[in-house]
């Protein structure tokens, strides 16, 4: 394991087999403006327990702190997994710059259950349905309008690091859960009685997905394993480089095994990249050989539970 930064600070770390129970502890430090902000989580019998600054914390809280990302072998759903991925990926990006952006998420999704209900209650379908399509609408909207806003920023950033690691134009295609050219509220009105007949909302950034394009054809079409390793280095590094332009650089990149799969050129490529970042940068492999000889940075040995210095 490499790292290179400190924006985080590890000060204890331990891990304990105990009849067949795994329990792991993780707790560090993060400067965050003037403060200094205390993260820990615990994994036991099953159960995750986080906390900030020795209080229960969700998850979000700890990633308004801490924002994490990772290129790693699960980095790949990115291209071949379902819209869900690519939508949390968005919804990632868009909460660490709108401050907004999670309360909106929540109570769309609120909305959205409670259209449902109605959908399938059909009785009250009629007076109950029209209070929550129109609140539905006015959150849908906002959520639209602030993705549509991100991507916009994302994309330009994605084709910058498309040149430069795959020497192609690389770019995104947002579809935001309904047909284009229509508002939000037509679309919903166009889908009613499908809505009626299934009992749930068709229409809505619920539905929303990013197609990925290089020189204008669909990357799982046309990109090998190695070039699909840098669409996705390219889509997380724009990420990290909104954030940075937003944040400061407060965040932490995670790389695992940058070599697999890619020669030396497209290598050195993505390590010139790399070193550009402003997150902290962590490098993880199985073996001292997979880390590039000529990076700088503070390395460790990992070996049932136990961190080393090297």
């Amino acid at each position: 394991m490499l790292g290179r930064g400190r924006s985080f600070r590890t000060r204890q770390t331990g891990a304990l087999v105990r009849h067949g129970q795994e329990s792991l502890t993780v707790y560090g430090e993060v400067d965050d403006g003037p403060r200094t902000r205390r993260l820990g989580a615990a994994f036991s019998h099953g159960h995750l327990d986080k906390r900030l600054d020795g209080e229960s914390a969700k998850g979000s809280a700890l990633a308004e702190i801490l924002p994490i990302q990772a290129i790693g072998p699960d980095s790949y759903d990115l291209i071949h997994g379902g819209p869900s991925g690519r939508r949390r990926f968005l919804d990632w990006g868009v909460f660490h710059v709108e401050h907004t952006y999670l309360e909106t998420w929540q109570r769309y999704r609120r909305l959205l259950g409670q259209r449902n209900t109605a959908l399938k209650n059909r009785p009250a379908v009629a007076s109950g349905l029209r209070v929550w399509t129109s609140a539905l609408i006015e959150a849908g909207e906002e959520i639209d309008r602030l993705r549509a806003a991100y991507i916009g920023d994302l994309g330009r950033r994605v084709t910058d690091h498309g040149r430069a690691l795959l020497s192609a134009e690389l770019a995104l295609d947002y579809r935001r859960g309904w047909p284009p050219g229509l508002a939000l509220r037509d679309a919903l009105a166009a889908a009613e009685p499908r809505d009626r007949l299934f009992g749930h909302t068709e229409a809505g950034p619920h539905r929303a997905d990013v197609a990925l394009y290089v020189d204008g054809r669909n990357v799982q079409n046309v990109a090998s394993r190695g070039q699909q390793k840098l669409v996705v280095a390219a889509l997380i590094l724009a990420q990290e480089s909104v954030l940075a332009a937003k944040r400061g650089g407060r965040g932490m990149l995670l790389v695992d095994d940058p070599a697999a799969e890619l020669d030396r050129g497209a290598l050195d490529r993505l390590l010139d990249r790399l070193a550009r970042v402003e997150s902290q940068l962590i490098f993880t492999g199985l073996a001292p050989r997979e880390f590039p000889s000529e990076l700088v940075c503070a390395r460790f040995h990992v070996e049932h539970g136990r961190v080393d210095a090297l």
